[in-house]
């Protein structure tokens, strides 16, 4: 397994997939310190926790790029192997078809994990850059950036799946972009939020209240739990299928 993992480190040498992963954190972070920059006084003038607001303005941003994000860099890492036609040699080499496939998923979760890190940080660097008061809440920006990948797991199980699937990447990123973009509406409903694309909304460690259309309190979210829950199992599917088809895959 270790030897598999050291070859997919040498074929991302070859993409910028890395590049990728290390911009659009960035990006993330820049978006959001404009946001806060622009809300700010409106977030004072109703005396808010910054840290809270920045949390809760962030995650309008995070919804929408982290599952496109997770599109773009899950087609570039199985593009590989469709580009070079690698996996009849790959296939024939003494090792179990489950070893790749869990390679891929490992460096897909590596990858989603620094990006996490690059926000986290981010987070603070804006806090500290707009002098927000009081400490840092360290545990609440872990979870603001940690969660949303979490649950992302469907979402990277699903894409890691459906790339492979199909050697035409033009179909899995059309998917992509599509959950990505229905995000918007998905989260907006109870009986919507259960679908999978919707669960990275969701995992917010605040949320903003409307109480007759205005803005209310800033109240932890409750629901972490359930879509944690829902993210786990719904991942797990997705993995188990994608494997099950991996592991049954022909290549003439």
């Amino acid at each position: 397994m270790n030897n598999v993992i050291h070859s997919e480190k040498m074929k991302l040498k070859r993409t910028f997939i890395t590049p990728v992963t290390l911009v659009y954190p960035l990006g993330i972070v820049m978006l959001s310190f404009l946001l806060i920059l622009m809300q700010k006084n409106n977030f004072m003038e109703r005396n808010y926790n910054m840290w809270d607001a920045m949390v809760v303005m962030t995650q309008f941003v995070i919804m929408f790029l982290i599952p496109i994000a997770i599109t773009i860099i899950s087609s570039n890492l199985i593009n590989v192997e469709h580009q070079t036609n690698s996996w009849k040699f790959l296939f024939t080499l003494p090792v179990g078809k489950s070893q790749f496939y869990f390679s891929k998923l490992f460096y897909l979760l590596k990858l989603c994990f620094f990006s996490a890190l690059i926000i986290f940080i981010g987070f603070i660097l804006i806090g500290k850059t707009l002098g927000f008061s009081g400490g840092i809440p360290y545990l609440l920006l872990l979870k603001a950036a940690f969660l949303p990948y979490l649950g992302s797991f469907p979402i990277i199980t699903f894409q890691l799946w459906m790339s492979i699937q199909f050697k035409n990447q033009a179909f899995p990123i059309g998917i992509g972009i599509l959950g990505a973009i229905s995000v918007f509406f998905l989260q907006m409903n109870e009986s919507t939020s259960y679908l999978f694309w919707a669960y990275p909304a969701m995992m917010t460690p605040v949320k903003l209240l409307l109480a007759n259309g205005s803005l209310g309190d800033i109240v932890t979210n409750d629901a972490v739990a359930l879509y944690t829950t829902l993210s786990i199992i719904f991942g797990l599917l997705f993995l188990l299928i994608g494997l099950i088809k991996f592991n049954k895959q022909q290549v003439d």
